[in-house]
């Protein structure tokens, strides 16, 4: 494991794992909601099949994700579709506009074999632009096996990028109590704590999805929830004004632990709650 100087902005941020649901699209919600309370610009990019990061922003995502219908006549989209990547990044640092791309399991192999191809690594040097590839990981075997072999993906395809294994505790509990003979102890024990020399390792707190899910359904972004007085959240989200403090004290408390995990990467002077 290793610590890292905090960078300040444009930066370009990517959250990924092989397996799916591990929190990839509610961490990169709470990034972006960190450096808009910062006033850092940023645009937002994601290849996967599903829209929630556009829910829980309550903005334009640009869906990379090449046109499977068109793929049979062309199959080279299949790298030119993350192009506007590229393009952005070349971008951030006359525009002061960081980069945020969430990337779905199914398409780590794509965005991999795209940045070793347009030699993604050497940009980002001559542009002087930081890249974070946050890798997300659950207790749970497939998923150290997944985070493992995205780990060595982007190592191999973008070796200036600061890795970052996340460790989500929503649904699985904490890394440390797995149980000392199970199978998902020994995937951890042979596999992904190997590759942690030059990894920094920050944990994703636990919060009941009773606590956010109802704002996300409502298409109101977390930094609107905890802007928002709790009557007139009463009434967006059809719920009672305790629930509401309720709730919404649960997303500060979140956000200020995801503050301060954060900031040991982005320099991130707001945000604490």
């Amino acid at each position: 494991m290793t610590t890292t100087t905090p960078v300040n902005p444009p930066l370009a941020c990517i959250t990924t794992s092989k397996k799916g649901g591990t929190g990839k699209t509610f961490l990169m919600a709470t990034i972006a909601d960190m450096l808009a309370v910062n006033g850092y610009a940023y645009s937002v990019f994601q290849a996967d099949d599903k829209r929630r990061l556009a829910s829980l922003l309550g903005t334009k995502v640009v869906d990379l994700r090449p046109n499977p219908d068109l793929l049979m006549g062309d199959p080279a989209l299949v790298r030119k579709a993350f192009t506007p990547l590229h393009t952005a990044c070349s971008q951030a640092i006359d525009s002061q506009k960081s980069v945020l791309f969430d990337i779905g399991a199914d398409e780590v192999e794509n965005v991999a074999n795209f940045l070793t191809d347009v030699e993604m690594d050497e940009d980002l040097v001559a542009w002087h632009l930081p890249m974070i590839v946050f890798v997300l990981v659950q207790a749970e075997t497939d998923a150290i096996a997944s985070a493992a072999e995205t780990i060595r993906r982007f190592r191999a395809a973008v070796p200036s990028a600061r890795l970052v294994l996340v460790e989500n505790q929503f649904e699985r509990g904490a890394l440390s109590s797995l149980r000392a003979a199970g199978p998902a102890r020994q995937q951890w024990e042979k596999d992904l704590k190997p590759l942690l020399v030059d990894v920094t390792c920050i944990t994703m707190p636990a919060i009941l999805s009773d606590f956010w899910e109802p704002y996300e359904n409502a298409g109101l972004r977390f930094l609107r929830a905890l802007a928002m007085d709790p009557r007139e959240g009463a009434k967006r989200l059809q719920m009672e004004v305790g629930d509401v403090k309720i709730a919404r004290r649960a997303v500060a408390v979140y956000f200020a632990k995801m503050h301060a995990a954060l900031s040991q990467l982005i320099a991130l002077p707001k945000g604490g709650v």
